[in-house]
């Protein structure tokens, strides 16, 4: 790389950086990194060297970002963006750390191919050239469960959807939000969702690769935040059969370049024509697009299971079980028109999850097509059989049947490029594999005599 100049972000916005760090007095700094599972990695530094790693970046083996075996060493870079210093106390120590979100690069300085936030990157430049900005809200759901039990927090604290009192949910809820507040990061709100010991966390709209970035960093808060009251967040999207799942929904937001105009609201209260193609072309890519967005094999069981969860590729302004709705869009001109992406849950990188999203949606502007008709019903109403005599898609029912959707959708594969595309279905491939090779408890149970 080149000497004496920034990888990354400007020289003005550097310096500030180091001059905060420097005021702040911060002794440790984390390069916090993700692989294509969605996991957040870091490498953790000493202050002192700071400066060195922003002029040009920190040497390290790239193996763990492709989210396989590590079975060679792969020289990369990791690229702290200046932008996204945070700040804050470590409880622990009570010593000031910092913790930058990384890009990976290769030892020309060009990004790396498998780095999820480089394929963010290069899907939003996509965007720009179309005039467009990308804009994301997240809806994070996750579960409280105590530490030496299988089962959620008392019913104590399964107060239902808003509820209130002060079971044992309230004082982490309480510490996750001040926790981010102290780095900086903003919070819509948080309260307590349907299920025992379930929680919600809003974040307030911004630029989807900011997004991106803090969903990693907001998935470390929480669980560290749980640890520190003696219990454990799982943000696996169905950890209980008879309980709601948790999901990560997806607000999106367009806007033109240039003025910020609201690029989906039409006249009034309507959808502009582009809403509409953006509409169609999730629709069109949804189910190529499930295997991304829903991971593991475990997020099937959040579909299946209906409640709230898309199982088919709708769109809707009423129903909560369709895979896009549009909220109520309140009194013209009074609101941003926004897209609510249903099917994401949290075991979803979220630069990849973005990336597929944002591309089905420029797709759909590209070729102008209108969507099928809202359904506004309530789809779990209805049984597959009905479901299908009306023409209704489906979404993908399995891990290994989205799998094979991902690989036959030629503009997923262009949106995350041949070596992401091709790592996670053979990391994926090898789950799915493995999955149904295990003999679980309930096939035990039932056949077992």
């Amino acid at each position: 790389m080149a000497a004496e100049t920034w990888v990354q972000g400007d020289p003005v916005t550097a310096e500030a950086t180091l001059e905060r760090v420097a005021r702040e007095g911060v002794r440790l700094v984390d390069l916090q990194f993700s692989d294509l599972a969605g996991g957040a990695r870091v490498m953790t530094i000493p202050g002192e060297i700071l400066p060195a790693v922003l002029k040009h970046g920190y040497r390290f083996d790239g193996s763990a970002v492709t989210g396989g075996q590590r079975e060679v060493e792969l020289d990369l870079f990791l690229v702290p963006d200046p932008a996204t210093l945070l700040t804050y106390h470590e409880p622990a120590t009570g010593l000031r750390r910092a913790r930058f979100t990384c890009s990976v690069r290769r030892r020309d300085g060009l990004p790396f191919a498998g780095d999820p936030r480089s394929v963010l990157e290069r899907n939003l430049a996509e965007a720009r050239e179309m005039r467009l900005e990308y804009g994301i809200g997240i809806e994070l759901e996750y579960y409280l469960f105590r530490p030496d039990s299988a089962g959620p927090m008392p019913a104590t604290d399964g107060a239902g959807y808003y509820g209130a009192g002060s079971g044992l949910g309230t004082g982490p809820r309480d510490d996750v939000i001040a926790t981010l507040a102290e780095m900086g990061i903003p919070v819509g709100g948080a309260h307590h969702e349907t299920g025992p010991g379930q929680e919600e966390l809003d974040l307030l709209p911004s630029d989807a690769l900011h997004v991106a970035d803090t969903v990693l960093t907001v998935r470390q808060v929480i669980r560290s935040v749980a640890q520190r009251h003696g219990l454990r967040a799982n943000l696996m999207p169905k950890p209980l059969s008879d309980a709601p799942g948790s999901g990560m929904h997806v607000f999106q937001r367009l806007s033109r370049v240039g003025d910020g105009a609201d690029a989906l609201r039409g006249e009034g209260e309507s959808l502009a024509p582009m809403a509409r193609y953006v509409i169609a072309g999730q629709l069109e890519h949804a189910r190529g697009m499930t295997a991304i967005v829903c991971p593991t094999v475990n997020s099937y069981k959040r579909l299946a299971a209906g409640h709230r969860a898309p199982r088919h590729a709708t769109w809707a302004r009423l129903s909560q079980a369709s895979l896009i709705r549009v909220p109520s869009l309140g009194q013209s001109g009074a609101a941003t028109i926004e897209l609510e992406l249903r099917s994401p849950d949290n075991m979803a990188n979220p630069y990849l999850a973005l990336s597929v999203a944002l591309a089905s949606a420029l797709d759909g502007i590209r070729r102008g097509e209108e969507p099928a008709l809202a359904m506004d019903e309530n789809l779990v109403r209805f049984d597959d059989e009905e479901l299908l005599r009306r023409g209704v898609p489906s979404l993908p029912q399995t891990l290994g049947d989205a799998l094979a959707a991902l690989a036959e959708d030629d503009l997923m594969r262009t949106a995350l490029g041949d070596y992401v595309c091709d790592q996670f279905l053979l990391v994926k491939r090898a789950e799915w594999s493995e999955y149904r090779r295990y003999v679980s408890p309930w096939e035990r149970d039932r056949y077992g005599d």
